[in-house]
């Protein structure tokens, strides 16, 4: 330490003085301010938390949104087996109906009103079979129209999904960063 002359002792005790005076008034600021800023901090924590639970509440909707189309799906997708295998069932008959035709046909060669009879409800029988065939057909286009349709919602759903839990991190983010500079 140097040497004061005892002349600049007293000027160097006012100096401190006067800078221990400044520092305790701004510490008595600081200390005035600071229940304010607790006060917004914890008004931004309960924003965040509102916010969280507004986006776990969208999340859980997008879920059960999610799982009741998944089950839809599945059960669509046993109509479209079925209906596949109507149609070949349909188609199979059809095909055996058009044999028997081709042979009762062949077999006569001078038909009769009772022959003639037989001939027309086979037609009429192979008519119905086309119609039913028909009705499988416009069956299936329906069921893979539902099935691009939930196809289309699952993709949104997912999208939904991953922006919620990318919204849900950076909240969570930015709640950890407002409490570490809070507790700084």
């Amino acid at each position: 330490m140097g040497s004061f002359s005892p002349g600049a002792m007293p000027y160097y005790r006012l100096n401190s003085f006067g800078m221990l005076k400044t520092e305790h008034k701004q510490v008595m600021s600081d200390l005035q301010k600071l229940p304010m800023e607790i006060c917004d901090g914890v008004n931004k924590v309960k924003q965040l938390i509102e916010e969280n639970v507004s986006y776990s509440y969208l999340h859980s909707q997008v879920l059960r949104d999610w799982t009741q189309r998944k089950e839809s799906v599945h059960v669509l997708r046993l109509k479209n087996r079925q209906l596949w295998k109507e149609q070949i069932e349909l188609q199979e008959s059809c095909e055996e109906l058009k044999r028997l035709l081709k042979e009762a046909h062949e077999m006569i060669c001078d038909p009769s009103a009772e022959q003639h009879q037989e001939q027309e409800s086979l037609d009429e029988r192979l008519k119905d079979l086309l119609k039913q065939m028909e009705l499988v057909t416009q069956q299936e286009d329906l069921a893979e129209k539902l099935q691009h349709h939930f196809s289309v919602s699952e993709m949104r759903s997912e999208n939904l999904q991953s922006e919620l839990e990318q919204a849900t991190a950076q909240d969570e983010s930015l709640l950890q960063t407002e409490l570490l500079q809070q507790e700084h």
